[in-house]
């Protein structure tokens, strides 16, 4: 136990300081973890004594975020994109799939690592595409919503291809096929019934208290945890579907915010784990299997699935967001592995080559979606005529409003939450010419509906600027909360239409330094505004005999 402690002591000291390198050097944070975990694992320093005790725990990481996001799912939401999301899983699982079997088969592996391969290639990281979603503030937008509900049907298949290649022959029947799908059923459905039926009235009570509330969401996390074990099914399944268990209720907020210190606290021993697992044989004696497969996960699966909602009407950028997002193997790549080795369905090499392909396409995934716009813009330029009429973004056009006068002297708002929704009821007041842009495909369907001109997309995507008419704009009216993208769309402003007025948005000073800087004429402060407010009311109450 004392060993066990120490270890964990060494990752979080050596993960902390990782992390504040990184934020100096502005790098992902889980960039930083993963190298923190290569110094102190086997290929580095060597100081974890028992590292397999370490990847039991960091798999409660992957279970704690995936519970999170069943918490946060709402079914509801997911069935605007069930189609998109549904075919477009069968068609990217299966075309990659048999991509892996296919490379694997030309390196001489036999059919039972050719299968393992396959499935490598064939699902993406639901741990890292969650949290930089999460971090980003995109879990809601369209591309979010699809890249989920991508994830979620992958996680499923994952749950029905673990027992089935529990089987040393791999000869598998119907008859198992049948129980293993019933088990997953039940369990699904056991979820559904409780949520419907018990856990309203538990919450109820537990909320009186804030410990009671945490430790009810983390017994019944446990409790799905504990029966998807017994069940034959992945731990992290479990806490999925522990989540959508409790996910819809009005304490959902609560639960995740008291969970939130948890889950990032076992994330970074996860990700820490990742870059322990990485061993420099492969790089020796199994290089070109590793490029080639790498080079499929990291460019030919995101291709495959940008052509695919290119093709479906989702646009050249959303489109490209998608694909580069899942372009990673995922956790359950780990998984699958050990159980294979356990198995000896795999040598020792074909699974250092598994976990190292996980580890490195998961390192390059923050980077793929930090530079993402610059990766479309690079690619942008290939015009091809012929193919013109089957790429347009027709999905996005459908819940847009584009206004039939000249965009010139006009109003530009982004975002249209509480605070641009009071911008745009003031100008609709007003009487005054304006179109609306926001990133939240509820919001764009709401403006559309009440004929109020809207488009879809965020504040850093050129074409969007172009098309709103920001360059011909007489006021641009930024109220989205991300400092980043308002400080893009600045000086964009500035360097195309250097007369317009610009009102922003920031939470901070540094913020707001930063977005004068960039050309913003007044920059208000909703937490500075409320202040102020409170203090003015203070006055008034005080003064009261």
């Amino acid at each position: 136990m004392d060993a066990l402690l120490i270890d964990i002591g060494i990752i979080i000291v050596i993960a902390t300081i990782f992390a504040y390198i990184a934020r100096g050097l502005k790098q992902p944070a889980i960039v930083a973890y993963v190298l923190a975990g290569v110094l102190i694992g086997p290929v580095g320093l060597g100081l974890i004594t028992d590292a397999n005790t370490i990847y039991t725990i960091a798999e409660l990481g992957i279970a704690f975020l995936l519970f999170a996001i069943g918490l946060e799912i709402d079914i509801k939401k997911l069935k605007g994109v069930g189609k998109a999301v549904l075919g477009g899983t069968i068609i990217q699982v299966t075309s990659t799939f048999f991509l892996g079997y296919f490379i694997a088969s030309l390196f001489g592996m036999n059919n039972i690592m050719s299968i393992y391969i396959g499935l490598l290639l064939a699902f993406s990281s639901t741990m890292i595409v969650a949290k930089l979603l999460s971090d980003k503030n995109e879990i809601n937008t369209l591309h979010g919503r699809i890249m989920i509900g991508i994830l979620i049907i992958q996680d499923i298949i994952v749950v029905m291809a673990l027992p089935l290649l529990g089987s040393m022959t791999m000869l598998i029947s119907y008859e198992v096929i049948a129980i293993i799908a019933l088990k997953g059923l039940g369990l699904f459905a056991l979820a559904l019934l409780l949520n419907k039926f018990v856990f309203m009235k538990v919450l109820d009570r537990a909320a009186k208290t804030h410990e009671v509330l945490f430790l009810t969401a983390i017994a019944v996390c446990f409790m799905f945890i504990g029966l998807s074990y017994l069940l034959g099914f992945s731990i992290v399944i479990g806490a999925f579907i522990g989540g959508l268990a409790l996910a819809e209720f009005p304490y959902n907020v609560e639960i995740i915010g008291e969970t939130h210190s948890l889950r990032d606290f076992f994330s970074v021993i996860f990700f820490t784990s990742l870059g322990m697992q990485l061993t420099l044989a492969v790089f020796s004696t199994m290089l070109l299997p590793f490029l080639i497969l790498l080079f499929a996960i990291i460019f030919i699966k995101p291709l495959i699935l940008s052509v695919t909602y290119l093709l479906w009407g989702y646009g050249g950028r959303l489109s490209s967001i998608i694909g580069l997002g899942l372009g990673q193997a995922s956790e359950f790549s780990f998984i699958l592995a050990s159980q294979g080795l356990l198995l000896g369905h795999l040598t020792a090499d074909i699974y250092s080559l598994i976990v190292s392909i996980v580890v490195v396409s998961m390192i390059i995934t923050p980077y793929f979606m930090k530079f993402r716009n610059n990766i479309y813009k690079s690619l942008a330029f290939v015009k091809m005529p012929s193919l013109q009429k089957y790429t347009m973004p027709k999905k996005i056009h459908k819940i847009e409003r584009k206004p039939a006068w000249k965009m010139k002297d006009h109003v530009v708002v982004f975002g249209c939450d509480m605070m641009g929704g009071k911008v745009v009821d003031y100008l609709i007041k007003r009487k005054k010419r304006f179109t609306v842009a926001d990133h939240n495909p509820e919001r764009v369907n709401k403006l559309r509906e009440n004929n109020i001109n809207c488009l879809y997309g965020d504040a850093d995507s050129d074409e969007l600027l172009k098309t709103i008419g920001l360059y011909n704009a007489k006021l641009l009216i930024s109220t989205i909360p991300d400092s980043n993208l308002t400080s893009f769309m600045i000086m964009k402003a500035r360097r195309f239409n250097p007369k317009i007025n610009i009102l922003a948005r920031a939470h901070t000073k540094e913020d707001a330094d930063r977005l004068y800087k960039a050309g913003a004429d007044y920059v208000i402060m909703p937490d500075v505004i409320s202040g102020e407010k409170i203090v003015s009311l203070l006055g008034k109450f005080l003064l009261k005999k």
